[in-house]
This record gives structure tokens, C-alpha cells and sequence, in this order.
């Protein structure tokens, strides 16, 4: 049981107040999470909190609880950025200040220790918050250029007909753009955020933690790339039947379970590797 239940009540009704205070915010991210691809791993995000926070249940009853007045630093933040939200009609600034005051309510009531245990699940919730758009967007740009440029000299260099101007790939029998939602922007936001949990939850040390993240940023762009590829392959053969919708959606769930499998190959991999280098310091 936990060793101070005054703390934890006094937590729990502020965070009940907290939770009415931003339910238009956490309202408006699900609205969020249901119309944009990119974005649905948003309904996962906190099932996911819920699931680590249960994994360390018993550290957690075990903590001793002693409030600290820092974390009236810290919640000040919180309550500064969402005033600032406010004035600026910035929903990620508000939306960022919900995570930051939750921080700061834990530090100020439940103490250092309980925040130790609590600092990833909740700030792995920063994965729900939807990137401004002028943020997605610059990124898309330039995966767009990037992408057409490959395929482009991929298939030019196995002697396929083809023209690149921009994003825009030109075929004697069919015309393609590469669209926002086909530079692997969705692949990217889904595999970073389940390469941060699974990091977490396989890997025993940091560094080899950040190592799992940062591959699996590589591997859904270049697999992206490759999807690609082939797709624009099928097209000259086919013809638009080759970029139908129940086509096009089966290449990016079979591309997606790619990237996870690699994902998790990496992340064993990595293990093997850290044990190695663990015994050999031993001996």
C-alpha cells in the first residue's frame, strides 16, 4: 500500500479538477486521433501509460512519499504555458502544459522518488500531442523530394522510362505525385512511437535504449522508400489498378508489420550485443 494516503488523496482530487480543466484539450486531441492517419496511435498512447505504470505497480506501493515545495516550480510552468496556450490560440503549447503539470503535481504532492518511478509513463503521453501543422508539413516536404528523387534514380537505373519533376513522377503510361500521407510520415510517427515503449520494456541501459530509437527512424524511411518503389514498378506494368485503395492500404499494413519486425530484430540484436559486452567487462 501506498506509505502516504493523505498525499495520494490530495493528488487524485487535484487531478480529477486537472482532467476537468483540459478536457476540451484531451477532447479535441481524440477528435484528432479519429480523422488523421497519422495521428490514430493517439488511442494507444495512454493504455500504453496505464500498462507501464501497472508493471511497476509494486515500486510505485513500495515509494516512500514525501511532497517537495519544488514541484511548485514546476507546476507553475504548467499552469504559465496553458495561460499562454490560451492567449496565443495555441492548442499544442496547452496541450504540452497538461503533461508538465501533471509532472509538477506528482514532484509537489508525491515527491521525488514516486516522480522517479512515474517520469517516463507520463511523459511518454507527449506522444498523443499532435505536431503543430507547419511541423508535419516541413517534414513531409522534404520526404516528398526526397522519396521522388530515389525511386526515381532506382528505376531510371533498371532502365524503366521515367521523369521526375519535384514530387511528381512521370510515366509513359500513368502520371504520380507523391502525396503527403506517401512519404512515410505515418510510418515514422507509429514506429518512433512504439520504439520508445519497446526500448523501454526490452532494453536494459540507456544508451542502448536511445540506440533502438534512432534505427527505428531509418528503417521506416528507407522501408517507405522501398514501398514506393515498388509501387510505382506495379504502376507502369498495371496501370492505375496497381494504385487502388485496397492495394495501396495492403502495401502500408504489410510495410508497417516490416518495420515492426525489424524493430523487434533490432532491439534483439541490441540485447545480444549489451549481454556480450556485460560479460566480457566481467571477466
Amino acid at each position: 500500500m501506498f506509505k502516504n494516503r493523505t498525499a495520494l488523496v490530495k493528488f487524485l482530487i487535484l487531478a480529477a479538477v486537472l482532467g476537468t480543466v483540459y478536457y476540451p484539450e484531451l477532447y479535441s486531441m481524440s477528435l484528432i486521433w479519429a480523422s488523421k492517419k497519422e495521428y490514430s496511435h493517439g488511442f494507444l498512447v495512454p493504455l500504453i501509460t496505464v500498462y507501464i505504470m501497472w508493471t511497476k505497480r509494486q515500486e510505485l506501493c513500495d515509494a516512500v512519499v514525501t511532497p517537495e515545495w519544488k514541484g511548485l516550480a514546476v507546476l507553475v510552468i504548467g499552469v504559465f504555458l496553458y495561460i499562454a496556450g490560451n492567449v496565443a490560440f495555441e492548442s499544442f503549447v496547452r496541450q504540452i502544459s497538461f503533461i508538465v503539470t501533471i509532472i509538477g503535481l506528482i514532484y509537489l504532492l508525491l515527491g521525488k522518488e514516486m516522480l522517479k518511478h512515474l517520469i517516463f509513463p507520463v511523459g511518454y503521453l507527449l506522444f498523443m500531442i499532435p505536431l503543430p501543422y507547419i511541423v508535419m508539413n516541413s517534414v513531409a516536404v522534404r520526404l516528398r523530394l526526397i522519396d521522388a528523387t530515389v525511386t526515381f534514380k532506382v528505376l531510371r537505373f533498371f532502365g524503366m522510362p521515367i521523369f521526375q519533376d519535384g514530387a511528381n513522377l512521370e510515366l509513359p503510361n500513368i502520371s504520380l505525385s507523391v502525396a503527403d500521407l506517401c512519404t512515410g510520415i505515418l510510418s515514422i510517427v507509429a514506429i518512433l512511437t512504439l520504439s520508445v515503449f519497446y526500448a523501454y520494456m526490452t532494453q536494459r541501459h540507456f544508451i542502448t535504449r536511445l540506440a533502438l530509437v534512432f534505427i527505428a527512424i531509418p528503417v521506416a524511411v528507407v522501408s517507405n522508400m522501398v514501398r514506393l518503389i515498388m509501387t510505382t514498378g506495379l504502376a507502369y506494368f498495371f496501370g492505375q489498378r496497381a494504385l487502388s485503395s485496397a492495394i495501396h492500404e495492403f502495401h502500408g499494413t504489410v510495410n508497417f508489420l516490416i518495420n515492426v519486425a525489424l524493430l523487434v530484430l533490432a532491439g534483439r540484436l541490441l540485447n545480444k550485443i549489451d549481454v556480450k559486452l556485460s560479460g566480457d567487462m566481467e571477466q
